[in-house]
Formats: structure tokens, C-alpha cells, sequence
């Protein structure tokens, strides 16, 4: 429980603090009528687990309880506040604001009912922060309104979700940080359907993997050799009694993937299997490095040009003044000065400055000094005054 309850946690903190900025206090509990994709999408995941949870529950399946709670918890903390953040930095209280705000608290307060349950102690103590009243125990089940239910917009996030975890795990196996920005991310989707989706998420994509662009290819043949082997575990599970024919037909060339299967020729006549029969793989090509799964493909240029790299040590610096701001006992809208010197990327300090909220002038008694190296031999000195 302790991966779900953690996150769960920093999520109502959020909430609160920003909340307390911002005076957003709601006297009761009303279900958000906003218009944006993420309130939209955040709320159709919330129907989609109460209904889970409640299903299961009515049916005795309590194995099946926390995948739900899981599956939730990462969607609220990894997505949602994630891609909202600037939504609840924005000066005043604008209408995407309010919704922003509206569907979070909603969200949080129907969590603690669906967590009551299985941590009552925890759940207790965020409802009553949250609402006030008296016990989440003695408050009706979370029963969320089936006008919700979006399973379109749920597919089409899980499926751009899917190709960011596998650009991300290129980044992971290659030791290249998130914060250092990149040129392109190639995309293959063996079904076409996914193509316009991906194709309307493409700023998002570029966003939560840093690149600079995103392109759809046609076919992986490009970054990527194909090799194609018979499914030993899938044939012998699905079909036990055509196993050599079978092997026989995928060693041999003869076949044809499709979206929903896979045609094998069979002495001459083609029938059709499930395309887990055939088991696919793709070796990336001289200066490619790819990553794959369920029907997606993913290619990631990792050459890093000098333009790039200075991006990614201007990100590096931001990252550590917003961690040394937090030492410093910094609220989130209070100002600093910075002083910055050694081999700082010139056409970046704007950007700096405006990331950690903080003016670029000479600071005499600093409260903080420090030095980042980003590369052997290159540094950055650092001088902070609240």
C-alpha cells in the first residue's frame, strides 16, 4: 500500500497548498463541469476505478482491490498534476483555473472513500482535512456520475502513455536524463486506428519527453530489421494440436500480420490464428535505439548537439535552484536573487530566472552558495538570497 498511499498523500499536499495560495475553499462537494481534456480524462478515470472498485467489491474479489487503487493513484499523480502544474500557476483565479481546482478536490474526496476501505486511518485523516466532516466511515460510497464515462479518451491516453514509457525506457537504458532535451522521436503503430491519436498528442509527447519533434512513420523498417519467430508458449497454449504446422508456416515466410491476427499458409490454404503466434522483434539499425511493445514501435535520436547540450545544462540549473529554494525554506511565489557565474549558457539565463522565480543581480551575505559541475572540467557557481 505504501506506493499508492505516499503519492496519495503528496497529491492532497499539493492540493492544500496550492488551495491555501490561491483561497480556493469549497464549502461542499459538486461534481466539475469543465471542458478540458485533462478534467475530462482525469474524471473518466475516476468513474472507470469506482466502477472497478465497486464491482469487485459487490462480487467478493478483494485480490483485485488495490490494482485499481494503483492504477489510479499513478494516473492522478503522473498525469494529471503533472500536466496541470501551469494551469495552477497562473496569476488570479482564470475559469481553466477554477475547473482545474473543481476536479481536483472532487477527485481527492471520492479517493478517500474508495481508499476507506483498505487504509482507514489515512483516509480519515485526508477527509476530514479535505472536507471537514466528521468521518469519510460514516459518508456515503463514492458514486460517481456515469456522464464520466469516456472509454474513447481513455484509450487514446493509455496508448500515448504507452509510447512515452517507451521512449522513456531508451532515455533509461542509454543513462540520458529527462531534462536533457532531444531532436526527434520517431513512432510506428502496427494499427493504423492509433494514428490520428497520436497524431493530436503530438505537442504533448514532445513535452513530457523533451524533443523537438515527434513523426509518425509508416513502417519500422526504417530504423529498425524486423525478424519474426514462432510464439513456442502461445502456440502450445492456444493451438496444442497444430504446433508443427504452424512452426513450420511462421519459420517459412508464410504468413500475414494483420491488426486483429495473423493468415498462415497451411498446405496451401490460408487460415487465420491469433497474432500472438508470431513473436516480433526489432534490432535497432547503425545509430538508432529502439523500444517496442503491443503493437508500438519507438525510436529515439539521442545525438545531442551543442545547442541541445546548453538546454540540458540550463534545465540541470534550474532543477537545482528549485531543490536548493525548498532548503532554503522558500514559499512557492516568494522571489531571489541569483548570482551566477562560470560556464553558464548565456542564452538561457532568461529562462533560468523565469523557471525559478528569482532576479539575476550581484548578492552580498548569500543565504546559500554552491557549485554544479555538469561536465568534467565545466562549472557553475551559484549565490542565493531570499
Amino acid at each position: 500500500m505504501q506506493q499508492i498511499v505516499l503519492p496519495y498523500w503528496n497529491a492532497c499536499n499539493f492540493f492544500i497548498s496550492y488551495a491555501n495560495i490561491d483561497g480556493f475553499h469549497p464549502e461542499e462537494l459538486t461534481a466539475p463541469t469543465s471542458d478540458n481534456q485533462l478534467d475530462r480524462w482525469m474524471l473518466a478515470k475516476l468513474w472507470e476505478a469506482a466502477d472497478r472498485i465497486t464491482r469487485n467489491m459487490d462480487a467478493y474479489y478483494v485480490n483485485k482491490y488495490v490494482d485499481s487503487l494503483i492504477e489510479l493513484v499513478d494516473g492522478l499523480t503522473n498525469w494529471f498534476i503533472r500536466r496541470s502544474r501551469r494551469r495552477f500557476w497562473e496569476k488570479g483565479m482564470s475559469e481553466d483555473k477554477k475547473n482545474a481546482y473543481e476536479t481536483l478536490y472532487y477527485v481527492l474526496v471520492n479517493m478517500t472513500k474508495l481508499f476507506a476501505p483498505a487504509a482507514p486511518i489515512i483516509s480519515e485523516k485526508l477527509y476530514k482535512t479535505l472536507t471537514g466532516n466528521f468521518s469519510v466511515h460514516l459518508d456515503s460510497w463514492a458514486e460517481i456520475p456515469d456522464c464520466y464515462r469516456d472509454d474513447e479518451l481513455l484509450n487514446q491516453v493509455k496508448l500515448v502513455r504507452n509510447v512515452i514509457y517507451l521512449a522513456r525506457s531508451i532515455r533509461s537504458k542509454n543513462n540520458v536524463k529527462n531534462r536533457q532535451p532531444l531532436s526527434t522521436l520517431s513512432v510506428v503503430l502496427s494499427d493504423t486506428a492509433g494514428i490520428p491519436v497520436v497524431e493530436s498528442f503530438k505537442e504533448i509527447i514532445a513535452e513530457e519527453l523533451n524533443v523537438k519533434s515527434v513523426e509518425i512513420l509508416d513502417s519500422a523498417e526504417s530504423v529498425a530489421q524486423v525478424k519474426y519467430a514462432p510464439n513456442f508458449n502461445e502456440i502450445r497454449n492456444r493451438y496444442p494440436n497444430r504446433i508443427p504446422e504452424i512452426i513450420k508456416a511462421v519459420k517459412s515466410g508464410k504468413f500475414k500480420l494483420l491488426a486483429d491476427g495473423a493468415v498462415l499458409e497451411i498446405n496451401g490454404v490460408e487460415s487465420v490464428f491469433d497474432s500472438e503466434i508470431i513473436l516480433v522483434t526489432y534490432q535497432a539499425k547503425a545509430g538508432q535505439h529502439v523500444a517496442s511493445d503491443k503493437g508500438i514501435v519507438v525510436s529515439l535520436n539521442l545525438t545531442i548537439t551543442e545547442e541541445l547540450r546548453d538546454e540540458g545544462v540550463a534545465r540541470d540549473i534550474v532543477r537545482s535552484i528549485q531543490d536548493n529554494r525548498r532548503k532554503m525554506g522558500c514559499a512557492i511565489t516568494d522571489y531571489i536573487s541569483l548570482d551566477i557565474s562560470g560556464n553558464v549558457p548565456q542564452n538561457w539565463l532568461e529562462y533560468i530566472c523565469q523557471e525559478t522565480l528569482s532576479k539575476q543581480e550581484s548578492v552580498i551575505e548569500p543565504d546559500m552558495t554552491y557549485e554544479l559541475e555538469y561536465e568534467q572540467g565545466k562549472k557553475v557557481c551559484i549565490s542565493l538570497k531570499k
